[in-house]
């Protein structure tokens, strides 16, 4: 009974100056319980997509000029909505909005607009934050999801009868990589997107992370 009592007091010192080591390194449980509830979070943010997105202009990567019959003209600024949700350290997971508007003149009346399409789009995704710091955060990331063009018209489009062009609804695939992105400030701040795909080049704007 004696060494019994002797193993069992050895043991109880051993955990105690194990777990004085453990929390002098800073590594204790209690701050990893606070590093990973730190880590999870609710973010929205909303954005502005520059130039705008391909599916509109049929324009793949903007290497031609636009053709106000074939690509249109933006009519308002591409916004973009998202949400993120967070449960560890590296990973956020997304849901994501666009919508913009485009004019369309016939090759008769390049000045007077012919048709809308109205661009909607709807994806989910993933993004991994590779170097973080205290007011700044990079990351990339990958969107799939798809899109729809649909044809309207206006009050101020004057449809031109000899104009031979595609007047259904557009239903597409959507697909967005971000190369980099940047998180400035922490419960509210902005971003900033280089990306390639579908959606555009450069998205920026304000988040709200609660």
């Amino acid at each position: 009974m004696k060494h019994i009592i002797l193993m069992i007091t050895g043991l109880a010192l051993s955990l105690g100056t194990f777990a004085q080591r453990y929390n002098e390194g800073g590594v204790s449980i209690r701050n990893a319980r606070g590093e990973r509830n730190r880590s999870i979070y609710h973010k929205l943010q909303i954005g502005v997509l520059l130039p705008g997105t391909m599916p509109a202009r049929k324009n793949v990567w903007y290497t031609r000029a636009l053709d106000p019959a074939v690509s249109g003209k933006a009519y308002t600024i591409p916004v973009t909505l998202q949400y993120a949700w967070s449960s560890n350290v590296n990973t956020e997971f997304l849901i994501h909005a666009g919508f913009e508007k485009v004019k369309y003149y016939s090759y008769n009346n390049p000045v007077q607009s012919d048709h809308t399409r109205n661009f909607a789009s709807l994806l989910i995704g993933v993004n991994y934050k590779w170097w973080q710091q205290k007011y700044i955060t990079l990351y990339s990331g990958l969107l799939i999801g798809g899109g729809v063009g649909r044809y309207a018209i206006a009050k101020d489009d004057i449809v031109d009868p000899t104009f031979e062009t595609d007047r259904t609804n557009w239903a597409y695939p959507s697909a967005q990589l971000t190369a980099i992105g940047a998180n400035f400030g922490q419960k509210v701040g902005g971003f900033c997107e280089i990306a390639f795909g579908s959606k555009g080049i450069v998205n920026g704007g304000v988040y709200w992370r609660f």
